[in-house]
């Protein structure tokens, strides 16, 4: 069965053509016509056969209304949820149009608001793309070295995917041109526009060939979306999804707010504390896979890994130790782990959560079988918080952030812990009273031999409490603990709140509303950020370029005294930048 299997068909409603009006559209609609499979959509053999090779088997709605309308060279409005199969409605159709050349001139650009999002998109781009020759696909995003990117980018491109911060300074640097780029998309426009990034996604605009295909893909369509889709778009259709639901009666749902740093501490906590027999591990790359498995293994847990790089013969190996239970836990991708069909496995964990939501259906699917109640574990950062509601949408189940194991349940289990380690010591039954005796002749009594010996055991088996992240969406959060940095930009380098704030939301992984009071003198500009990320911040910071130039930032602790700050909405009281 197909993973849009599992989504029931609801009303798909188009657009011939998109008429603002105030804070609303007004939208001629019609029924969809019925589901079509990929090899209808006109898509040519060799994206049909990665799509394929990939698992998919029938488009989903987005997609199968997106396709044709890209297709025919039209500019196009998608608002559907996150999770409903965008990557492929604007990927398949712009990789069909394109046609590679020998000077390799940037022909798309995909814009997104994160960097995870941008390396999500490229990576699924280089998918579909794997049977075509020629295409070449590169990602620009805060975070990484600029000069790194810049040597990529020397290389050519077909394709660029880009957060909007770091695709100005690269336009700024002349870098990259966009002369011959007859196809943007952007994709999570709301999202960019909750992270301060509008003023940026104009200026983009401002610099692209005014002949192009523009697509605009976004979750909800407030008054500023539509008034850039006014001025971006020409005469688009529109393409609005109603929210789907899938019903997981039997499963509970549970969540973590986690760093990414901390997601493999708080995974080998869960294992211990919920004594795992058969459990599901999902990320979404290859690389993250093998990674957390030689960091399970190192641990001392009987762990796999599985995904698509591997041979037919290993991975059918491995899916027969699982379902034998010669291993109990399984790290998989999507894609790799279909075929796994266990009726008694008891946790599903997703690791990373899926960039599509009827993955997480798909992936949670596999617990709570044959009428035993199962359970399903998302680790969540506090960016994709957002993504909880959706999935208790589309599941008609609620998901219950618990918080993180504490200390005290830590030490009870590494009590238990070492407990098993002296039973199947004592169970052994190995004679050690010469070696105590000679022990003892050195002056050790037994009290001394067993605190050595315990702390030993405790070092190899403790596990500490990892540090809640602050839940800033609450409303009775109260103040928060900020810390000031100082970055040596100021007026006099043109800067405005919003490159600040674009700047650390984008390389940093942090939603621009947990920036706090922003201060910008003639020669330098004062932020205040989360302490328990302010080291991190700032190492990032120092080599993140902001309008083209390399901050030198430092830590301040002290709070911003003034009284220049964001309102609830995320805006500024500020003067209006000078560009």
């Amino acid at each position: 069965m197909s993973i849009a299997a599992f989504l029931k068909i609801t009303d798909i409603f188009l657009l011939s053509f998109v008429t603002f009006e105030s804070d609303c559209v007004i939208l001629p609609k019609y029924e969809s016509e019925k589901r079509m499979n990929f090899n209808e959509l006109n898509l040519n053999e060799q994206l049909l056969r990665a799509v394929t090779e990939m698992g998919y088997q029938e488009p989903s709605e987005i997609q199968t209304a997106a396709i044709p309308v890209m297709l025919s060279g039209k500019d196009l409005i998608g608002q559907s949820q996150t999770g409903s199969g965008k990557t492929a409605a604007f990927g398949l159709p712009i990789l069909q149009m394109i046609e590679p050349a020998k000077d390799r001139k940037t022909q798309a650009l995909i814009l997104a608001p994160t960097r995870e999002l941008c390396l999500q998109v490229a990576d699924e781009m280089r998918k579909f793309a794997k049977y075509m020759e020629g295409v070449r696909i590169i990602s620009v995003y805060g975070g990484q070295d600029i000069q790194r990117q810049i040597n990529d980018i020397k290389g050519g491109s077909d394709i660029v995917v880009a957060t909007p911060g770091r695709l100005l300074d690269h336009m700024r640097r002349k870098t990259l041109r966009f002369h011959n780029c007859n196809q943007v998309v952007l994709d999570e426009a709301d999202e960019m526009l909750n992270m301060g990034f509008l003023d940026e996604i104009k200026e983009v605009f401002a610099q692209l060939p005014s002949e192009r295909q523009t697509v605009l893909f976004s979750a909800t369509m407030p008054k500023p979306i539509l008034e850039l889709a006014n001025v971006i778009l020409k005469n688009p259709e529109h393409i609005k999804l109603n929210q789907k639901h899938l019903t997981v009666s039997t499963i509970k749902q549970d969540a973590y707010l986690v760093l990414p740093s901390q997601k493999t501490d708080l995974l080998i906590q869960l294992i211990e504390l919920n004594n795992v027999n058969q459990t599901m591990v999902f990320c979404n790359t290859k690389r993250m896979v093998d990674d957390l498995n030689a960091a399970l293994n190192k641990q001392g847990f009987l762990s796999m890994g599985l995904h698509g790089d591997m041979k037919q013969e290993m991975r059918t190996s491995i899916m027969k130790r699982f379902k034998e239970k010669q291993i109990h836990l399984l790290i998989a991708t999507d894609v790799a782990a279909r075929g796994i069909d266990v009726d008694d496995m008891d946790m599903v964990i997703n690791y990373d959560l899926p960039q599509e939501i009827e993955y997480y259906v798909h992936r949670i699917g596999r617990t709570g079988r044959a009428g035993r109640e199962g359970r399903a574990i998302s680790f969540v950062s506090p960016r994709q918080r957002t993504v909880l509601s959706q999935i208790e949408k589309i599941t008609r189940q609620s998901v219950e952030l618990k918080p993180l194991p504490t200390k005290e349940d830590l030490e009870v289990m590494t009590t238990d812990l070492i407990e098993n380690e002296i039973r199947k010591g004592l169970a052994l039954n190995v004679s050690v009273q010469d070696i105590i005796s000679q022990l003892s002749d050195r002056g050790l009594d037994a009290k001394h031999i067993i605190i050595g010996l315990l702390s030993k055991v405790v070092e190899s088996h403790q596990l500490k409490a990892i540090q809640p992240v602050n839940d800033r969406k609450s409303k009775d959060r109260g103040p928060r603990d900020l810390s000031t940095l100082v970055f040596n930009l100021g007026k006099n380098q043109g800067i405005a709140p919003a490159h600040l704030i674009s700047a650390i939301a984008e390389s940093c992984n942090i939603r621009g509303s947990e920036i706090g009071k922003i201060i910008i003198n003639d020669r330098q500009s004062m932020v205040e950020v989360p302490r328990h990320m302010e080291k991190e911040i700032v190492e990032i910071m120092n080599k993140t370029p902001i309008k083209g130039k390399v901050p030198y930032v430092s830590i301040t602790g002290k709070p911003v005294k003034e009284k220049q700050r964001r309102s609830n909405k995320g805006h500024f009281n500020k003067p209006k930048s000078s560009r």
